[in-house]
């Protein structure tokens, strides 16, 4: 019977053995398979996050655009009474240009803080958001409102062309500088908590466990 004992054990070790590989293969694949999960679901947050913006920024613009349709009409009828042609047709293009300006810069703002709004959802829930999150809302709403702005050329006489062009014009730049200072202001905010969360990571990491000597009280 004693010399049956170790012909058992063998088979039963690789026995254990076995299924001790299958759980860890097993935990290793749910594990990836998490990951890849959460992964998905972030893109998903991200994708949705730039769609809402800009759908927001293309709604105000449309509102906009609706509700300055008689000043449209009557920028289009006081271009007819310039007799000049060349200065008729600048006056023009630089009308068309301001609002490609502003659509092309709001644009762009919207997607600056859909990678913001990403990258500050991917941080973990125990990180203090507030202020980060702060900053962008109120850069959203800052460049949904420039958004809905229009910059069309009062025309007053042909004489002050342009003094009436210079107006709009430096209208348009100081909007689109207030709202781009809100912007960085997020971009700042979201930065620096990135940042102060890496360190704290990273301090955490080299802290030693209750318990566990470091390597200088055990004599290494």
């Amino acid at each position: 019977m004693t010399r049956k004992l170790p012909f058992l054990i063998v088979p039963l070790f690789l026995l254990v053995l076995v299924s001790s590989v299958n759980a860890q293969t097993t935990t290793g694949t749910d594990s990836a398979s998490r990951l890849k999960q959460q992964r998905q679901e972030l893109l998903a947050q991200k994708k949705a996050a730039i769609s809402q913006i800009k759908e927001t920024v293309a709604a105000k613009r449309e509102e906009a655009r609706k509700a300055v349709s008689a000043k449209r009409e009557e920028f289009k009828a006081r271009l007819q009474t310039i007799k000049d042609q060349k200065k008729k047709a600048l006056v023009e293009r630089i009308d068309t240009k301001l609002s490609n300006v502003n659509i092309k810069h709001t644009d762009r703002f919207a997607q600056v803080l859909s990678n913001l709004q990403a990258i500050l959802d991917k941080m973990s829930a125990d990180v203090d958001k507030t202020e980060a999150q702060a900053a962008i809302d109120t850069a959203k709403a800052a460049v949904e409102a420039q958004a809905a702005k229009t910059y069309t050329i009062t025309i007053s006489t042909e004489t002050a062309l342009k003094s009436d062009v210079g107006a709009v014009t430096s209208q348009l730049r100081l909007d689109l500088s207030a709202t781009h200072k809100l912007v960085i202001d997020a971009k700042q905010a979201v930065q620096t908590l990135r940042k102060d969360n890496a360190i704290m990571k990273k301090e955490a990491t080299r802290r030693v466990p209750d318990g566990i000597p470091s390597t200088s009280s055990a004599g290494l």
